[in-house]
């Protein structure tokens, strides 16, 4: 009796032991479950969601150039005279009338005084050849009268020719011997040299008219060029003037030029015009054009926005019921997009308002991917 009542103890101790072995092991395997999706949850891409909503937009339009003159007079010599004094130097302001360059004109005055005196000769040879013909009127010699008409006649070209020359020599003298200012301005470039004549094709002086104001050119990217128009105002900023901004207006919008010569290889060249009595020319100014768009019924971060070769699309963050809790799962969502600015952009179709769009992730993500998120 006692030998079946100690078999009958083992056996419960036995049976008991493995329900313990059973639970511990449901225990173990919740256990490495849970971890389990603990480090898998850890491992997985974190990612943050933006509900799309309504808005406008900003097209940002920044650029810098550089100041020159809206007008700029060219004085020229026509003469190859040597220069005896430049009294101007780049930099300098100018009132109109004021002297420039004076050059050496001796050779053009005893040039003139020999070509006066040529003159006077050829009008003595006229009168005696004038007398010589009277001689041979009386005398009706036709020939030597011919020979008489011709020889005055020549001398009478000659006295022309020499009457052109002092003209123009006594115009040179009164109009170039001294070049001054056509206008009041600054001084952008000296290309008379004392002791030297001014180099064939350029301008002795140049100066920048500032009654005209001023202009400055910068070249923006293409995509940025629907966004100005020829009589938009703004301001410039000045770092060298305090940061001063002085009032422009775009006046032109053209292809930009490249250094061979060529347009629309850069975008567009946009022309500002001002006037501000502080500028000489040269100062760097920078500009920040912002215009808003009318009202748009659904925008997105711009990172929210993929492409691939199947077209645009975003990942949205779909929720799945799971044993252990919930999923959260990137799902893929066609759209078509509009407008856009350097931060957002217009969906026009493909999600709701209510849909949560994935906009960043820890890792890169793909369609189906499971992903962290705290939405």
């Amino acid at each position: 009796m006692d030998a079946l009542m100690a078999a009958a103890d083992g056996e419960r101790a036995k049976k008991k032991g493995i329900r313990k072995a059973i639970f511990a092991f449901i225990i173990a395997m919740a256990a490495l479950t849970f971890f389990s999706n603990t480090l898998l949850g850890i491992s997985l891409a974190e990612v943050t969601v933006e509900k799309s909503a309504a808005g406008t937009l900003s097209h940002e339009v920044t650029g810098s150039g550089t100041v020159e003159s809206a007008e700029t007079a060219d004085v020229y010599v026509e003469t190859n005279w040597v220069a005896s004094e430049v009294a101007v130097k780049v930099g300098d302001k100018v009132k109109a009338g004021q002297e420039l360059v004076v050059f050496k004109t001796r050779e053009t005055e005893d040039s003139l005084k020999d070509n006066q005196a040529r003159y006077a000769q050829k009008q003595l040879s006229l009168e005696k050849l004038q007398e010589n013909y009277q001689e041979t009127f009386r005398s009706s010699d036709e020939k030597l009268m011919r020979s008489t008409a011709r020889d005055i006649e020549s001398t009478q070209l000659d006295m022309q020719i020499l009457e052109r020359q002092i003209a123009n020599q006594q115009r040179q003298l009164a109009e170039s011997s001294r070049l001054t200012a056509p206008v009041s301005g600054i001084v952008t470039a000296v290309n008379a040299v004392k002791g030297a004549p001014v180099q064939s094709g350029k301008a002795a002086v140049s100066i920048a008219d500032l009654s005209k104001g001023q202009q400055m050119k910068s070249t923006i990217d293409d995509a940025k060029a629907p966004y100005v128009a020829v009589g938009d105002k703004t301001e410039l900023i000045f770092a060298t003037l305090n940061n001063a901004r002085i009032p422009a207006q775009i006046t032109d919008i053209r292809d930009a030029v490249s250094a061979n010569g060529q347009s629309g290889e850069k975008g567009k060249e946009l022309t500002f015009t001002l006037k501000d009595d502080r500028l000489k020319g040269g100062e760097t100014g920078e500009f920040d054009i912002v215009k808003k768009t009318a009202a748009f019924r659904s925008l997105l971060p711009n990172d929210a926005v993929r492409e691939d070769d199947q077209g645009t699309y975003v990942l949205l963050l779909k929720e799945k019921k799971g044993p252990l809790g919930t999923e959260y799962i990137a799902q893929r969502a066609n759209v078509q997009i509009g407008d856009a600015d350097d931060t957002k952009t217009s969906i026009e179709n493909g999600i709701t308002p209510l849909d949560k769009v994935i906009v960043s992730s820890s890792k890169s993500i793909a369609d189906g991917d499971r992903v962290r998120a705290d939405p």
